[in-house]
């Protein structure tokens, strides 16, 4: 789906992504590699396997779209275990399918504590906000700027309520003065967004992403999904 914030377009991509289309710049947050690790390390039984697939989508969207650069706005790794064992491997090797594609990654909070990814990794790692077109790219969307901010951070999710059942999806939060993008990652958690006046969600379903306004407006009787809580 592609909309306009001021004099720019941007597509958002069902598979939880933005796409620039006049720098060609693939965005994605919070990928939070290495959070399934941290959890079995502390004793917590999660499935394994989620840093492979996370990674496994983000070689398809790459091959699809041949991006000129992708730019992770933040949360790259979860915490400093990442940087031990299967997760940073994992990375390592998926990084080298992709030799000749510029890697950037604007820190996050969660980077601020796991530290950049090891040399080997060859992704750039930068201070926010970094400019791109009209926008400045950051983690937090409450980042001081003075431009529109493209951003993470939330994990974005909204909760849709049908005649007999309800669904939890992630979303795009379209605020005044950010687009606040999905987690990317496979295992990252949700926080439900409660979009204000003049605020609105796009959410993510059947490979297709819809305007939550435009669904609520329709006509009940019409509509299998209407906002609300969950």
């Amino acid at each position: 789906m592609m909309i306009e914030l001021g004099s720019d377009r941007v597509t958002l991509l069902p598979e939880r992504a933005v796409w620039l289309t006049d720098s060609r710049s693939l965005l994605v947050a919070d990928l939070h590699l290495g959070k399934a690790q941290s959890f079995r390390r502390a004793g917590i039984p999660v499935p394994a396997g989620t840093t492979a697939a996370t990674l496994g989508r983000l070689g398809t969207l790459i091959e699809r779209h041949a991006p000129a650069e992708l730019i992770v706005l933040g949360d790259f790794l979860h915490g400093p275990l990442a940087q031990q064992g299967p997760a940073i491997d994992a990375l390592a090797l998926w990084r080298a399918r992709y030799p000749r594609l510029p890697i950037r990654m604007v820190r996050g909070n969660h980077d601020d504590a796991a530290g950049d990814p090891p040399k080997r990794c060859g992704i750039e790692c930068l201070t926010a906000p970094l400019a791109r077109a009209a926008f400045a790219l950051c983690h937090d969307p409450d980042e001081p700027a003075d431009r529109f901010k493209l951003a993470g951070h939330v994990h974005p999710v909204i909760s849709l309520r049908g005649a007999i059942d309800r669904a939890r999806l992630g979303c795009f939060w379209l605020r005044r003065d950010a687009l606040v993008l999905p987690a990317f990652g496979d295992f990252t958690g949700g926080w439900e967004v409660r979009a204000k006046s003049g605020e609105r969600t796009f959410a993510i379903a059947d490979g297709q992403v819809f305007d939550v306004g435009t669904l609520a407006a329709r006509p009940r009787a019409r509509s299998r999904w209407r906002a609300g809580s969950a």
